[in-house]
């Protein structure tokens, strides 16, 4: 008698763990809507989006080249062309241009200048115009030389990137990373910004599709973006096949338990 109850004990405990499981593994599947950016409810919708030119702050560094019939003279501005690559990699300040404190740049021949707040193509006409006193029809070029971020977390490829377009938006930067993996957060991207006038930390959602009319979609040299990952991080399944094969795994013990 007693082992009777006792088998129907275990029985019962069985079914319910079996109960469990199944519950587990159907609510840890990763469905295509939760991987989409960008979410729309209909086929066709307008995607609104606003203008951006990235602004020069204080301690951007610059590379700034001349090109002219004249350029021979005055070749400090185009020591890129003659530096060794590998020493300009690993140390750009040596060949670059700082924006100081004061939001002031200064140039040989050329002189200081207020920077902060222009565009890249607003400086370059600047420096253009008062070039023409030394160089003939002088073409003027402007990078900024250490614009990087830092993206973390659940991405493919987690690393500090060095950023050729200043114009870069959040899904570039993230496209850069090898894209976000099957178990991040795609409604919850931390994006940290530590400047020396604003620092903050704030959220992306990445699922909406108004974020592209956000001022934050664009992102600033510096910049830390972290991909949590999703609560089912920890037992969520991307192997369909291994998925499957466990449910019915658990629904055939199941269906033995309840023969007896």
């Amino acid at each position: 008698m007693v082992m009777n109850i006792i088998k129907l004990e275990l029985n019962r405990s069985l079914k319910y763990l079996v109960v469990f499981s199944l519950i587990c593994i159907f609510s840890s599947c990763i469905t295509n809507k939760e991987l989409e950016y960008f979410h729309t409810k209909i086929n066709d919708e307008l995607l609104y989006t606003r203008n951006h030119d990235y602004r020069l702050q204080v301690n951007d560094l610059l590379s700034i080249q001349i090109s002219s019939v004249t350029e021979d003279k005055y070749d400090f501005f185009n020591k890129e062309q003659t530096s060794n690559s590998q020493l300009m990699v690993s140390n750009p300040y040596l060949y670059g241009y700082l924006i100081e404190k004061d939001s002031i740049l200064e140039l040989p021949i050329i002189g200081r200048m207020y920077a902060v707040g222009k565009t890249l193509q607003e400086l370059e006409s600047e420096i253009q115009q008062k070039a023409i006193v030394y160089f003939k029809d002088p073409i003027v070029k402007v990078n900024i030389l250490n614009f990087e971020v830092s993206i973390l977390g659940e991405v493919n490829s987690p690393n500090r990137y060095k950023v050729v377009h200043p114009n870069l938006n959040i899904l570039d930067a993230i496209a850069t990373a090898g894209d976000i993996t099957e178990f991040g957060n795609r409604k919850k991207v931390k994006i940290i910004r530590l400047t020396d006038k604003d620092p903050r930390v704030f959220y992306l959602d990445l699922k909406d599709k108004n974020i592209a009319a956000n001022t934050d979609f664009f992102l600033q040299p510096n910049d830390i973006v972290y991909v949590a990952p999703n609560k089912k991080r920890f037992y969520a399944f991307k192997n369909l096949p291994s998925l499957i094969s466990l449910g019915v795994t658990a629904i055939t013990l199941y269906i033995l338990i309840s023969k007896e």
